[in-house]
């Protein structure tokens, strides 16, 4: 049992620093898979909500029914109807303008429906029954409601040639909204918390693990390591049961791990684990106590300093598709002998006396049967390029394709990644500003993509008198090609030549040594 005990020691050891390096590496990859899983977390416990029917009728014989979807958010947003101030109106076809007024239904200030009524010109309430009497219903489905009350709203209204362009009724849309409960606040608070938790993570395994290593309070050791691993398999089964999340995240980008897979290693480590804390009594120390203590304090401050120092800059191994040297063109292409396209049978759904089934052609059912539905089944899937999202969305003003002049054309480009401008670097702006100017007047292109709106992006420009516009592009594209915010990318026919963080902005001399280089 002792050797037992000792290859589980040195097998859970290696393991806990290997992961912990490696995710300590890149800390703002695992801090983006924690807030995938707070995500997933927080809208697993989302309360369902209903629909709001509104209906509106009026005395002329319209009848308009529509519906909306709420969502938990909407506690704070109110319904309004309202009539705007009569005026004149001229319809597409005639040949006189009309007078009368529009009445509208708004949530929050969005336009949900509204409509054009005529009206006479001094007509007044009293005197006529011309002018349109306005019926508007509220209700829900009462799905998911528990409590009947205030479900279902009626308001009736005339609209006079008299009326001033002000809000009719107001209703608080508060009491048709199911609230959420305590757990989907909580895990959306944790998302600003990730990144410092991915840290956190990242030098506990390390730290664990090479106590374990050299045998460092055995007893505490292993309790921690229980509840670590007992962490991360609810984690990989919660992925891989709930299949919420495609990747662990275990390994980081070294190793990519379904969640079936990282689950079953877990699962395997909680063996050897609980070996440990049941038999740590029989783990010796392989050094004095004092000796051990300062041990355990270097690597926990090499641990730590590590982990901040790739935060802070850029991965010391860069194991993501956009790294240095990669030709990305190249990447992209369908290998001789892979497929471009998924191959895909088509299946046939019929129905035949509250039975249900498949079909595929030409092996069809006889006319006993009623057609249901038809589904594309993939039988071989096509092959799939790590890099399959690269794309950048062109600005209505500008005709500048980014992506095929990053890859084909034959200047030297410079490209500035931004997932957010609103949490990028400051202190990086000007660095980054002379050294575009100076890459500009060489003959380079420079190029900017942010995830951020485009309106945001050209007040930024502005304040902060950038030579370049910013296009937009996805957000986890931006995340995947640098680990920086702002990051810098060098690049020639394709080809990633070099990259920096936000911290090591390149001078421009730099980049001319670089493409002397080439």
């Amino acid at each position: 049992m002792k050797l037992l005990t000792n290859i589980s020691r040195i097998l859970v050891a290696c393991l806990f620093i290997f992961s912990g390096i490696i995710k300590s590496n890149d800390p703002k990859g695992t801090g983006i898979k924690f807030n995938e899983y707070f995500d997933v977390f927080a809208s697993s416990f989302q309360s369902p909500q209903d629909t709001l029917s509104i209906h509106v009728v009026d005395n002329f014989g319209s009848d308009e029914r529509f519906e909306n979807t709420f969502n938990s958010r909407d506690s704070f947003v109110s319904i309004e109807f309202n009539q705007s101030t009569p005026r004149m109106e001229l319809f597409e076809g005639d040949e006189d303008s009309t007078y009368g007024s529009e009445i509208f239904v708004l949530k929050n200030g969005t336009v949900l429906f509204n409509m054009f009524y005529p009206l006479e010109k001094g007509v007044t309430i009293d005197s006529a029954s011309y002018l349109p009497v306005i019926q508007i219903f509220l209700s829900t489905s009462k799905q998911y409601q528990k409590d009947a009350k205030g479900l279902n709203k009626n308001w009736s209204f005339t609209i006079s040639n008299t009326s001033k362009h002000e809000v009719s009724e107001r209703v608080a849309v508060y009491e048709f909204v199911n609230q959420d409960s305590f757990w989907v606040g909580f895990f959306r608070g944790m998302k600003p918390y990730a990144l410092s938790l991915s840290i956190f993570m990242c030098v506990l395994e390390v730290v664990l693990g090479f106590a374990l290593l050299i045998g460092w309070q055995s007893k505490w050791t292993s309790y921690l390591l229980l509840a670590v691993i007992v962490f991360f398999t609810f984690l990989t089964w919660y992925s891989a049961y709930y299949n919420k999340v495609t990747d662990c995240g275990c390994f980081g980008d070294f190793i990519k791990l379904k969640p079936w897979h990282s689950f079953y290693k877990d699962i395997i480590l909680l063996f050897f684990i609980l070996i440990i804390v049941f038999k740590h009594k029989q783990i010796v120390p392989l050094f004095s106590p004092l000796f051990s203590i300062n041990a355990m304090i270097v690597a926990t401050l090499a641990s730590l300093i590590f982990t901040i120092y790739c935060n802070m800059f850029l991965p010391a191994w860069d194991f993501l598709p956009y790294k240095i040297g990669n030709n990305i063109k190249q990447m992209m292409e369908v290998p001789k002998g892979e497929r471009a396209k998924d191959s895909t049978v088509m299946v046939f759904v019929y129905s035949k006396q509250n039975q249900v089934d498949s079909f595929v052609y030409p092996n069809m059912p006889d006319s006993s049967w009623t057609y249901v539905n038809r589904v594309d089944k993939v039988i071989i899937p096509a092959w799939k390029s790590k890099i399959h999202d690269f794309d950048f969305i062109q600005r209505p003003d500008n005709d500048v394709q980014i992506k095929d002049s990053l890859l084909n054309s034959q200047r030297y480009a410079v490209l500035i990644v931004v997932t957010h401008l609103e949490k990028s670097h400051e202190a990086s702006w000007k660095a980054i500003q002379q050294m575009s100017q100076e890459a500009l007047k060489s003959g380079m292109a420079v190029y900017a993509v942010t995830a951020s709106p485009l309106d945001e992006a050209d007040a930024f420009v502005n304040e902060h008198q950038l030579p370049f516009k910013f296009n937009n592009a996805d957000e986890t594209l931006l995340k995947t090609m640098v680990r920086s915010n702002p990051g810098i990318m060098f690049w020639h026919k394709g080809v990633i030549i070099d990259k920096w963080s936000c911290r090591s902005v390149p001078a421009f001399s730099k980049l001319k040594q670089l493409m002397k280089r080439q």
